[in-house]
């Protein structure tokens, strides 16, 4: 069963009687099976308005911009809380050229312009006329549902055998090479539930991806040595640049939040097995596609957790993986260069989980793309330390499955598995990721309890496992004095008032 469309209002607060107005459009939306966002009931005393415009706007299926005489000139004057959504519409529009995601609602209009000037070419609804009032919203409503008045009629065989038959399916361009192409086109498929085209989509895009990635490498770097820490950054960065189209098709997936769509395990997979992949050379090159495993599993744990799906984020953080020829398996989480210590990042036969941190954590800025997936830098670094910290507490839900409560005695000296690198991000951002893992507690607590850990012997457990992560911090001194602050202030009162 699929969702309920999402819809988000847009109008100003022009009189009591608009406001009432707009309220009866919204619930007749919901009563029509609509789920319908209105600032009058989703915003309370103390929420933080802008939050609420930004997530109303970009997280919605459709917009309706109720516009009226005094909503067009503030939105052309940016002013207020309109001028500030007309700058969210904006950024949308410019990342999905062509969108038909922003329906405008024209209420008043005694001048030449109905609509705000970012509007001025789409479509509307004319609600001006109360006489027609349910004529027009059963329209809206089937616009909204998908359920056109008018049937467009399929598409018939081609009457003439003989020619060739364009298979291109509709929407879907020939080629796909860049991140942003590739954003358009996979967000218009999952919005549309097309599951077909989806496919298709990615059909396109890997082998080209993989084939393109593998002669880069044979290209360019086969035969070379790496020149220092500089040269390794730019180097991943291409490798990124060239897998981003699947990075970003998975990663919209996990975002639409359909089932259909938000398994995307197989991306993980596809790259830790890459066809003609060389295993021969520096070990710095061949073990390239583990770098991207760390980066790929990364950014969909964080988009998870941004997104409230920490059930997501553990069921790929779990996958087991062969080691040893395939004799031996482990789960993603416990494995080196997949965890944070990337040699293709640091260079060091060993890795380093703090380059590698900062290599991912200073990404937003030379990757373009992440800002169609998160909105923000900072919500974007809240979000990947949300899902560290998640694996960070899976950690010790696993160390008390499996009776080791001894390595948290006082120096004892535990090894911590999941590096404490997140805990370097400023206060502000710690604060925020603890924010994002404590919304949802039922989906908190399945990190211990799918390995039948209780909540009390996580409690029971948890002072002493911050303290043993505070020693090892300590000792290794590789960390300053924000960070055991964040341990101490923040990670450490997880579990109060949960």
């Amino acid at each position: 069963m699929t969702s309920p469309p999402k819809v988000f209002i847009s109008y100003s607060h022009d009189s009591p009687e608009h406001k009432r107005w707009v309220s009866e459009l919204a619930a007749r939306l919901r009563r029509d099976g609509i789920d319908a966002i209105l600032d009058q009931w989703d915003l309370g005393l103390g929420d933080d308005v802008t939050r609420f415009m930004e997530h109303g706007i970009v997280e919605s299926d459709r917009v309706l911009v109720v516009c009226t005489d005094q909503y067009v000139n503030k939105a052309n004057t940016n002013e207020g809380g309109v001028g500030y959504e007309r700058m969210i519409v904006n950024a949308e529009l410019v990342q999905n050229l062509g969108t038909d995601k922003f329906i405008p609602i024209i209420r008043q209009a005694s001048g030449k312009a109905k609509t705000p000037t970012f509007l001025g070419t789409r479509v509307y609804a004319d609600f001006r006329n109360d006489s027609q009032f349910d004529v027009e919203c059963k329209k809206l409503i089937r616009e909204l549902h998908d359920m056109p008045v008018v049937e467009k009629p399929p598409l018939g065989k081609n009457p003439f055998p003989s020619a060739e038959l364009d298979t291109q399916l509709t929407g879907i361009p020939e080629e796909v090479k860049s991140a942003s192409e590739a954003y358009k086109t996979a967000t218009k498929l999952a919005r549309a539930g097309d599951t077909l085209g989806w496919r298709e989509l990615i059909k396109k895009i890997r082998p080209n991806a993989f084939k393109t990635l593998v002669q880069w490498r044979q290209n360019e770097l086969d035969g070379q040595r790496p020149n220092g820490k500089e040269h390794l950054v730019q180097i991943m960065d291409k490798a990124v640049e060239i897998i981003s189209p699947l990075m970003v098709v998975a990663l919209v997936g996990v975002g639409s939040g359909r089932q259909e769509f938000r398994d995307q395990k197989s991306l993980l997979d596809d790259l830790q097995n890459i066809v003609e992949w060389n295993p021969a050379g520096y070990e710095v090159w061949i073990r390239l596609p583990n770098a991207l495993g760390y980066v790929y599993h990364s950014l969909h744990g964080g988009l998870s957790l941004n997104t409230n799906q920490i059930d997501l984020a553990l069921n790929l953080a779990r996958v087991k993986m062969p080691v040893a020829g395939g004799t031996q398996f482990f789960h993603l989480w416990e494995m080196s260069e997949l965890r944070g210590y990337a040699r293709s990042i640091s260079g060091n036969p060993g890795g380093n989980s703090l380059e590698s941190w900062s290599y991912l954590a200073n990404a937003y800025e030379r990757w373009k793309w992440l800002s169609y997936i998160f909105e923000d830098e900072r919500e974007y670094r809240a979000s990947l330390v949300a899902y560290y910290m998640a694996l960070n507490i899976h950690e010790l839900a696993t160390v008390i499955d499996a009776g080791r409560q001894d390595l948290l005695k006082q120096n004892s000296n535990p090894y911590f598995i999941i590096p404490l690198s997140f805990l370097s991000e400023d206060y502000q951002i710690n604060q925020r990721a603890i924010s994002l893992l404590r919304r949802n507690p039922e989906a908190l607590m399945e990190l211990w309890m799918c390995l039948k850990v209780t909540r009390e012997q996580m409690e029971n457990s948890w002072d002493a496992w911050i303290e043993s992560a505070e020693s090892q911090l300590i000792r290794y001194g590789r960390f300053n004095q924000k960070t055991l602050t964040n341990l101490s202030d923040i990670f450490r009162y997880l579990f109060t008032g949960l």
